[in-house]
């Protein structure tokens, strides 16, 4: 416990060092605790301590401290209460699908909705003390809203509003509210609307909004509203008993998501319900929704008022909208490194969901340049993460190529107060958050399954965790087996297929037995498994909020989203560049990137001959492979593109984004390829494609399994559009890279020889682009 390493080494099972776990099992010890420790796991530790004491001067500690994780892990188990790290667990990358995966075509309401129920299911804050005293009291404009109130009580007599309707159905009430509204709150630059009947312009889901507050002085072409211009969304109920509906959260919240949608850069969204004469105030934030306690609006009228005037007078900030973006008369900027950077009125990539990092990027360019050299990026990561920023300044210093080039980054304030979640909500005490699904996809395994989930991490983060320390890729010549002879260059060792593992030859060493398999028809090749850390996955139904920091990153080049190809060389030269940076990102800066998708890859104009024509964007998920900080206790990735052994909770390695990348591609070919819009909404709706983000983490990836098997693959690029027909044989050869065949089933494992899988899909579209994309007849591999 006293040792300098014990008090470096970051804990397996919480949020301290490995001194801290010591200290707690010495507890446990000294107070006599039954059931506290089993000998038989302390003697692998005892073994080490005296072989290593025998072998002196030759030290070995690494199977020390390897015993020591699993001696406090296993011994955590044992105790009555859930670990620390599991009771407290904030989850960056949640382990669950989110409503950002529904796009065109497929935003109907119920898919849409039962996106939205499993995306906040745990993150739903009810009856939080403190809300209306944070949001509504001794504001700069409090007396005005007072004023307000005492002239509203004209309209209040022996304990009911005037002329309320009773019951108070759709159309009573939006006429009673509206003759209120003109009555007590007119004149103030914002006005209460009500679009029940009329769909708001700006939505793919044709969502209609009961209420909402905008600007009072905006250009409504054919009286049509706009969800750009909506500040206050708010949901009625003729019902009072519907107060706690989740029908009724939903649909508010489903208001939220089109608010954000409309206005990716929106900081926070107000809103309201009103159910019978019941009362609900809400907030909806990156980290999800929360509400006031409900009251009557006719018991406490003053309060009611205070809400809705309170509203219309407050200040943007107050509203959530995003001030850290300036207005002048040229448009909107930022200022960073002193210099104004000007903003393009759309942005070229955006989330649109409600909890997320609600990354949104514009581009951007200085007053005096003709082009768009920059991308402006908004987001909202976690508070446990290392910023994006740090990392591509980083990957700057070590040499990386074909990535995106730092510019600046910092993390924004508005009105001097830092712009955090935990910041929106302070002085206010939430309870426990409302469970609204027992069938969201996120949720893979009942309690027992779940045990054994966190046994089986942790047993792996205790055999993996000096090994972090080096970075993917150790060589195997270099591993030192328990007898001290160390393996020739030319042994290897095969490590899992889908169906089948193998077992380790060593049970200290971690190195899986040798077996030969067949990579290529008619050669025999051994190659080296790199055993990957899992992920735990428990905790996630019992966390809190996350806190959340707003950021702003500014990089270059521009670039083009993939979508915007001109041509299918040009596509595939973009993609085998961003691979090709994808391996530098690794080698040279030592960064795993571990969230490739179709909007994290850009199309580039190469400066020089040489320069890449396709780039990597989005380290908001990477990590620095030395360092101390990671253990993640979630899936990282988008949904979509995610590798089967990370949906299976398998941890993050170099091949799981390669497989990702393979996935992009299918993407774009089934997707990007139809020549109408409706071409396109159709081909999604029904395409086998909307398996990979449907269902729980455990039906996707046995979905991708059975897509990847060589003949259901057939019926997957029997999808792709009639210009990327020419493609089918490249997407036979990568998908041979990517799933070799071992024991009879497909590989999904790790080579610790990197280049295996780079330079196969590196010289698989070397080959496709050398024949402009017709690379040749198809063939039974």
């Amino acid at each position: 416990m006293i040792e300098p390493a014990a008090r470096i080494l970051p804990s397996r099972i919480a949020g301290r060092t490995l001194s801290g776990d010591l200290a707690l099992l010495y507890g446990h010890l000294d107070t006599n605790q039954p059931n506290t420790l089993v000998i038989r796991l302390v003697i692998p530790l005892v073994d080490h301590i005296i072989k290593n004491k025998l072998d002196a001067p030759i030290r070995n500690d690494e199977d020390i401290w390897l015993a020591v994780f699993d001696l406090v892990a296993f011994t955590n188990l044992k105790q009555a209460t859930p670990p620390i790290a599991f009771n407290k667990a904030i989850l960056d990358t949640p382990l669950r699908s989110s409503s950002a995966s529904q796009r065109g075509a497929e935003q109907t309401h119920d898919e849409v909705d039962q996106r939205i129920i499993e995306e906040l299911t745990g993150r739903v804050f009810y009856d939080v003390k403190g809300f209306y005293d944070r949001y509504l009291q001794g504001k700069d404009w409090s007396n005005k809203a007072g004023d307000i109130c005492t002239k509203s009580m004209t309209q209040h007599a022996e304990g009911r509003w005037s002329g309320w309707p009773e019951p108070s159905d759709e159309g009573p009430f939006f006429d009673w509210f509206m003759k209120f509204q003109d009555t007590v709150l007119n004149g103030l630059g914002r006005r209460y609307y009500t679009s029940a009947n009329k769909v708001l312009r700006g939505s793919e889901a044709d969502r209609k909004l009961d209420i909402f507050l905008a600007p009072a002085n905006v250009a409504l072409p054919n009286s049509e509203h706009d969800w750009s211009n909506v500040l206050v969304i708010g949901e009625h109920k003729s019902n009072p008993n519907e107060d706690q509906h989740t029908k009724t959260l939903i649909q508010l919240a489903g208001y939220a998501r089109e608010v954000f949608g409309s206005q990716p850069d929106r900081r926070f969204i107000p809103g309201f319900t009103i159910c019978g004469s019941l009362m609900r105030l809400w907030v909806f934030d990156r980290s999800g929704p929360y509400s006031s306690e409900k009251f009557d609006i006719h018991k406490e009228p003053k309060r009611f008022v205070k809400a809705l005037a309170g509203y219309a007078i407050m200040t943007d900030t107050e509203l959530g909208l995003n001030t850290f973006i300036k207005r002048d008369e040229l448009g909107r900027y930022i200022i960073a490194h002193d210099v104004k950077i000007y903003l393009e009125d759309k942005p070229i990539a955006l989330q649109k969901a409600i909890v997320c990092r609600g990354t949104t990027c514009y581009r951007g360019k200085r007053l005096v340049s003709r082009d768009w050299d920059y991308v402006v990026k908004f987001a909202w990561p976690s508070d446990k993460r290392y910023w994006e920023g740090d990392l591509l300044k980083l990957a700057k210093e070590r040499g990386v190529t074909g990535i995106a080039t730092w510019f600046n980054h910092e993390q924004i304030t508005v009105d001097s107060d830092p712009d955090t979640i935990s910041h929106f909500r302070r002085d206010m005490d939430f309870d426990k958050p409302k469970k609204l699904s027992n069938k969201a996809s996120w949720v893979d395994t009942g309690a027992e399954s779940s045990r054994v989930s966190m046994r089986r991490s942790r047993r792996a983060r205790s055999k993996s965790s000096m090994s972090r320390f080096k970075g993917l890729g150790t060589s195997p010549s270099s591993a030192t087996t328990s007898s001290g002879r160390k393996r020739k260059e030319a042994e290897g060792f095969v490590g899992s297929s889908v169906r089948k593992r193998s077992k380790s030859s060593d049970s200290r060493s971690g190195l899986a037995k040798v077996q030969t398999k067949e990579y290529e028809p008619g050669t025999a090749i051994v190659y080296s498994i790199q055993e990957t850390e899992s992920d735990s996955l428990a905790g996630c139904q019992s966390e809190t909020y996350g806190n959340r920091i707003h950021c702003c990153l500014v990089t270059s080049p521009a670039g083009r989203p993939l979508q915007d190809y001109q041509s299918v060389t040009e596509l595939l030269e973009a993609l085998r560049d961003a691979i090709k940076g994808h391996k530098s990102l690794l080698e040279n800066g030592r960064i795993l990137h571990r969230d490739i998708s179709e909007k994290n890859i850009i199309i580039t104009e190469p400066a020089t001959e040489g320069d890449p024509k396709g780039m990597l964007i989005d380290l908001d998920l990477a990590k620095e492979l030395e360092s101390l900080r990671g253990g993640a206790s979630y899936r990282t990735g988008t949904m979509q593109f995610m590798a089967i052994e990370v949906l299976q909770g398998k941890g993050h390695t170099y091949r799981h984004d390669l497989e990702s990348f393979f996935y992009v591609f299918i993407w774009v070919c089934i997707r990007y390829g139809q020549d109408t819009v409706n071409s396109t909404l159709e081909a999604s709706a029904t395409s086998r494609l909307r398996r990979w983000y449907t269902g729980t983490y455990t039906d996707i990836a046995d979905t991708k399994i059975g897509h990847m098997d060589k003949n259901v693959f057939e019926n997957i690029i029997a999808e792709f559009a009639v210009k990327f027909e020419t493609l089918k044989q490249l997407a036979r050869k990568l998908r041979h890279v990517i799933f070799p065949i071992k024991d009879g089933a497909i590989f999904t494992g790790t080579f610790r020889d990197k280049d295996i899988m780079y330079n196969g899909m590196i010289e698989a579209f070397n080959m496709a682009i050398a024949s402009g994309g017709n690379n040749g007849r198809q063939t039974n591999t």
